[in-house]
């Protein structure tokens, strides 16, 4: 695993992937602190499987570059578009083949202790991922699906993952839409960019300017604003503490 600096301001979507060579296998953590550990990973593919369990905490991922196929528990596998969010709940191995592309990029959201040390059984049966389930904290959540049913010409925003450890939104905002100025006293916040440029505005440093898979990082007790910038709508993840 390469070691890069954690909790930056951004990390920057073409810095990440620069630091490595086409169809490479590696992986970056990128954020830690406390609540999660959070790792770039680029799985070319061909890349070996490894299932595995963990049998107390969700883990959960951000599908970005290329396609990755998902294999949770028993149910059938998925293949993942950029923007998706794809979670194993705790006690559900999880198998992890990607598929398309010269570097298949997930990000992984996971506990600080995570480990791979539990290995998955292979399931005698597939299931299929019942579409009809509503969100939070689906075994696939589309991004498209999103999209489709709240539209593209207001602003909105949509529970995607609400556990112990996490509360993971999407939002769709229309240019020149600015946020108040909020502080966090007990949590840090971060964001992955997927679609536009977006400024944060931070306690009085320059602005940072976010576009696509960049990952924003905001700690506990700092003052800031979001302006979605730009022609073009945004798209963002949030990851917030469990009881925003």
């Amino acid at each position: 695993m390469t070691k890069t600096p954690m909790n930056q301001r951004i990390a920057r979507h073409v810095d990440t992937m620069g630091r490595h060579g086409e169809g490479e296998r590696w992986a970056e953590v990128l954020i830690s602190d406390g609540r999660n550990r959070a790792v770039w990973i680029s799985g070319p593919p061909g890349t070996p499987p490894d299932p595995h369990i963990h049998p107390d905490f969700n883990e959960w991922w951000i599908a970005l570059d290329g396609r990755t196929q998902w294999q949770i528990g028993q149910y059938e596998p998925v293949l993942s578009e950029w923007g998706d969010i794809i979670m194993a709940p705790a006690g559900f191995a999880h198998d992890i083949q990607p598929k398309e592309g010269v570097q298949a990029i997930r990000f992984g959201i996971t506990h600080p202790n995570s480990n791979h040390d539990i290995k998955g059984v292979a399931p005698c049966r597939f299931i299929p991922v019942d579409e009809s389930q509503t969100n939070p904290n689906l075994i696939h959540t589309k991004l498209s699906a999103f999209i489709e049913r709240n539209g593209t010409s207001s602003n909105w925003v949509e529970v995607a993952v609400s556990d112990s450890r996490n509360y993971g939104t999407y939002t769709f905002e229309m240019p020149d839409t600015v946020s108040e100025t909020t502080t966090h006293e007990n949590e840090d916040r971060w964001w992955v960019v997927l679609q536009g440029q977006i400024e944060w505005a931070v306690d009085g440093e320059d602005v940072v300017i976010a576009r696509l898979g960049d990952v924003v990082f905001v700690e506990k007790g700092k003052a800031y604003s979001i302006t979605t910038t730009g022609s073009e709508p945004s798209i963002r993840i949030t990851i917030a503490g469990p009881t925003s």
